[in-house]
């Protein structure tokens, strides 16, 4: 067992709870507007400004914990909502040009691509519902890009929630490519689906890939501009929850590919292999929002978190999922969608 804290680091710890409170009351309760200046004046930002002046003259703890938030919050971020420019406030304007114009481009790109000569009304829909899938549901990335970049901060996008994104789409990527592009998998997908081929399309590969690449910008914008307050216990919990899972997940991975290629599929096949790689996208999906929100919680606030991509996600997903649905009415076969479960479950 571990031996007891001595008295003077659980005074510590507590001071440190202590600061850690403090800044996150002051932080919510001037959102809601409801922390007059300590001096009783009606100073923009002035609650906030005097929180971080206590906890910058009080212990260690709480200097470091002063000195991360003065990095993280500019004088734009202490003034009131009421007083922020308007340019940095997203306007029903701002939000209807993201959400709107990816659907017209995609649209417009389903119409400018060339169709099989043979294509009928059905293919031609589900070309336009795929393509403006793909547009928003990729588009839903870069309004946080944007913000992160103009804020110069990451306070309040949460790194475990971009961490399971990534590993999400790698798995439907890989899912995707094979799918579509190896001649073995659908010869096997054929054999298990009386014939039928799946339904996987370009646009499908595509966003897959680009979704992917686009975390990874996400990631590399969290290293460069780490301005995250130190873990305490509950988020460190969280932490070491998410590394582990993702470790397990990719030990696991590698082993069973490696037996798969080593035993030629006796004892799974490839189809099954990338199957299962949908299923853990699924899966992560139904988790990685958690941390997310459990960040939003805590600090009782979703300044830092793009509400953009929250809109052009649930618009992608209506969208893919009425492409499978068509796609499988038109073929006359629904195992199409039991086929492809991550992208009915995705959607």
């Amino acid at each position: 067992s571990r031996p007891a804290a001595s008295p003077s680091a659980e005074a510590h710890q507590l001071v440190c709870r202590q600061h850690r409170h403090q800044w996150q009351t002051a932080q919510g309760a001037h959102r809601a507007g409801t922390v007059p200046a300590a001096s009783g004046t009606a100073r923009p930002g002035a609650s906030l400004r005097e929180a971080r002046a206590d906890l910058a003259s009080g212990s260690p703890c709480g200097r470091r914990l002063a000195a991360h938030w003065s990095a993280a919050m500019s004088e734009d971020f202490l003034q009131p909502d009421a007083a922020r420019p308007a340019e940095q406030r997203d306007s029903c304007g701002k939000i209807l040009v993201w959400t709107v114009g990816p659907l017209l481009v995609g649209f417009i790109w389903g119409l400018l691509l060339p169709h099989k000569s043979d294509a009928d009304f059905a293919d031609w829909l589900s070309a336009e519902l795929g393509w403006s899938y793909f547009f928003a549901w990729s588009v839903s990335f870069y309004p946080q890009v944007v913000q992160n970049f103009r804020r110069r901060s990451v306070v309040g996008l949460s790194l475990d929630f971009q961490l399971l994104n990534l590993a999400g789409f790698l798995c439907y990527f890989a899912f995707n490519a094979v799918y579509f592009w190896s001649p073995h998998v659908q010869q096997e997908y054929r054999d298990a689906h009386d014939g039928n081929n799946n339904a996987v399309r370009l646009n499908d590969v595509v966003f897959a890939g680009h979704a992917a690449l686009i975390t990874a910008v996400t990631l590399a914008q969290i290293a460069v501009y780490y301005d995250y307050p130190p873990l305490d216990g509950p988020d460190r919990w969280v932490r070491l929850a998410v590394v582990s899972a993702l470790t397990l997940l990719l030990v696991v991975s590698a082993i069973l590919a490696i037996v798969i290629a080593f035993s030629s599929e006796r004892v799974a096949s490839w189809l099954t292999f990338f199957l299962a790689l949908s299923q853990v996208k699924v899966a992560i999906t139904l988790v990685k929002y958690m941390p997310q929100v459990w960040m939003n919680f805590r600090r009782k606030s979703t300044d830092g978190w793009s509400i953009i991509n929250v809109l052009l996600d649930f618009l992608g997903g209506m969208l893919s999922v009425a492409q499978l649905v068509l796609d499988a009415a038109a073929a006359d076969d629904w195992s199409a969608i039991s086929g492809d479960p991550a992208k009915l479950l995705l959607g």
